[in-house]
């Protein structure tokens, strides 16, 4: 149980002893009154006269804000798989998981020589591109000596360029690169596999900035807004503040689920890929609201209500007045309507309450 829960029980209980004061008394009376001829005054009375006791609160202006929880997956900003396109050997893998790569950077190395005929081989393509330059070579000196024409060299020049094509695309299967910078956050494969074919190898992830994927149910989903405010709070009690970023314009047709992404900046690697983290989103803010305690407010036919205190002075009074609310949360409510600042409002006692009546505060009315 919370201080404000402790807070409050220990109002609740302080008006009830007032109340169970004020019937003692009512009864005591009555009681040193039977043996005299007139009548003591009922409890009714006795409030008429003393006042109904009640707790006040005071309106006050306050942040408000209402938040929801969610979980989700952790994923760098930038993620992607390195994948083959030829089954072919592992012969080194020159770099480690937690390493960080630039764009380019070798990362896996195949062997050249391809295990069937259907796949490219490195040695091949090296041998057609070598024959294919000593061809252009020959023809060159003989368009200069008048031997050959200008089309048979443009042929042999064509043939040139689709063999060092051919060969690049070779030695490309053959040294897998880094597409994009980042750090190497699984290898799934091992020296001496023969790998398969378009099925990832290494997962390379951009993780000075994350996002956790996260699937919100219907409810939820109608309250979420990109640009919204994340707070995750971490094991040893840090916040880190994020931003929605991401909600798709449509929920699964299956699950009628919607998805999104929380970003947030990972500066000291400590939101790890992989993870299942939970965070609150805010969804409603209101940097300085005319609040109240959520006990004063009255739900009635009309609509919502609070008893107002008036009169003041040796005389207060309670008068049920209509008011429009903005943001709650489960402690306070906005009035966006129907109160002035510093008013007071009863707080705990409605129940014995009616227009005009006489009321006996038992607290400040600043408490709360």
């Amino acid at each position: 149980m919370t201080r404000t829960d402790n807070q409050r029980r220990g109002r609740r209980l302080g008006l009830i002893v007032v109340v169970l004061l004020v019937i003692a008394g009512a009864f005591a009376l009555r009681f040193h009154a039977l043996g005299r001829p007139e009548t003591a005054a009922s409890i009714a009375e006795l409030q008429r006269t003393a006042g109904v006791p009640v707790e006040v609160a005071r309106a006050e202006e306050r942040e408000l804000a209402t938040w929801i929880t969610l979980a989700g997956t952790v994923k760098g900003v930038v993620q992607y798989s390195v994948t083959s396109n030829n089954a072919l050997r592992v012969v080194d893998i020159p770099v480690r998981e937690g390493d960080r790569v630039g764009q380019g950077d070798v990362v896996l190395r195949l062997a050249e020589e391809a295990p069937s005929p259907m796949f490219h081989s490195v040695v091949q393509a090296r041998a057609s591109y070598e024959r294919a330059l000593v061809d252009v070579r020959r023809l060159r000196n003989l368009y200069a000596e008048g031997a050959i024409s200008r089309q048979e060299l443009d042929q042999a020049e064509t043939h040139l360029a689709v063999a060092a094509s051919s060969l690049a695309d070779a030695e490309g299967s053959t040294a897998l690169t880094a597409a994009a910078a980042g750090v190497v956050t699984s290898i799934v494969t091992e020296l001496g596999a023969t790998v398969p074919t378009n099925k990832p190898l290494l997962w390379i992830a951009r993780t000075d900035t994350v996002k956790v994927v996260f699937q919100a149910g219907s409810r939820q989903a109608l309250e979420l807004a990109i640009g919204q405010q994340a707070v995750l709070t971490l094991p040893d009690g840090e916040l880190r503040t994020g931003v929605l970023s991401r909600l798709d314009l449509m929920a699964d047709p299956s699950t009628h689920l919607l998805e999104g992404e929380v970003r947030f900046a990972n500066h000291d690697g400590r939101l790890l890929p992989g993870l299942l983290l939970s965070f609150a989103v805010r969804t409603r803010h209101r940097p300085s609201a005319l609040a109240l305690p959520t006990e004063c407010l009255v739900r009635t036919d009309q609509g919502d209500a609070i008893w107002v205190i008036a009169g003041g002075g040796d005389a207060p009074v309670a008068t049920l007045r209509r008011v429009d609310v903005g943001v709650a949360t489960t402690d306070a409510f906005e009035v966006t309507a129907g109160l002035a600042a510093h008013e007071t409002a009863v707080r705990f006692g409605q129940s014995l309450l009616y227009e005009g009546a006489l009321v006996l505060i038992v607290n400040s009315g600043q408490e709360g």
